[in-house]
């Protein structure tokens, strides 16, 4: 029944019309049917007899049935219609179009049994631009950091907004280099869009923070770890991506970036 309901759904006037005609046919056609087969089978029925009957039993569903499927597939029109922007609330950030919150670790949980790489980028210095700008540059700015998000990513990656200038994606299946290779394509395609936003040139950069999943961590495992390795490209000078390797059991990270390598405490 659930694979029916996507083609039940009255989605525009055309499908109403084209329901209502349906559902007046059903209607009239089975009681003419009902009377028609017994009504041939007796030979002294007179044909006066044969069509009237069969007139009015066409008559009566033809005049309810119209208007009564009309006013109901309206109705239903309108829930469709509701749902759907209900839906769509509750699936994706209004201002810039990527997964909300909710729904991209909601996403991502189905996955993670096939494991992947989750990347937490943050835009450098966005507040300064809201200070600078104002906050409908800053909107603009947000735009553009999801606009080279999937530039960059493609169809297949999970990406939303966690909130403020911070997004999450999660590469379903990738490995440590391919999440590296992402957390690179990003941040040049960040550069390119962001040089300009809204006949502002703003020169706005992306730092990324990635860590691999690892069987048997939870999410939120992954994304501190994310989190750390975004803060290391933070204080090593934005613009760039770093790469958290923990070991399970081992309360340190590894971070790699642009060949550099260093070892920190986690933050406590």
């Amino acid at each position: 029944m659930d694979r029916l309901l996507p083609y039940l759904r009255v989605k525009s006037g055309r499908h109403v019309l084209l329901w209502t005609g349906l559902i007046t046919l059903i209607a009239v056609g089975a009681p003419v049917l009902s009377l028609a087969v017994p009504m041939a089978m007796m030979p002294r029925l007179p044909s006066s007899a044969f069509w009237g009957t069969l007139a009015i039993a066409a008559a009566i569903p033809l005049l309810i049935a119209p208007p009564i499927s009309l006013f109901a597939l309206s109705m239903l029109r309108l829930l469709t219609m509701t749902i759907e922007r209900v839906d769509d609330y509750v699936r994706y950030d209004p201002l810039t179009g990527v997964l909300s919150r909710a729904y991209l670790l909601g996403q991502i949980r189905e996955r993670l049994a096939v494991g992947g790489v989750f990347l937490m980028a943050d835009a450098d210095r966005f507040k300064s631009i809201n200070h600078t700008y104002g906050h409908d540059i800053g909107d603009e700015a947000l735009k553009a950091v999801a606009s080279a998000l999937r530039t960059a990513l493609g169809p297949d990656a999970l990406i939303g907004r966690l909130g403020g200038e911070e997004f999450g994606v999660f590469l379903v299946g990738a490995d440590e280099a391919r999440g590296a290779s992402a957390a690179a394509a990003v941040c040049a395609a960040m550069r390119e869009a962001g040089a300009v936003v809204a006949d502002h040139e703003l020169r706005l950069t992306i730092s990324v923070g990635c860590a691999t999943h690892r069987f048997g961590r939870s999410l939120e495992e992954t994304m501190k770890l994310a989190d750390q390795a975004l803060y290391e490209a933070k204080h090593g000078g934005r613009d760039r991506y770093c790469v958290a390797g923990a070991p399970d059991a081992t309360p340190t990270i590894v971070v790699r970036t642009a060949g550099r390598k260093f070892r920190d405490q986690p933050p406590t």
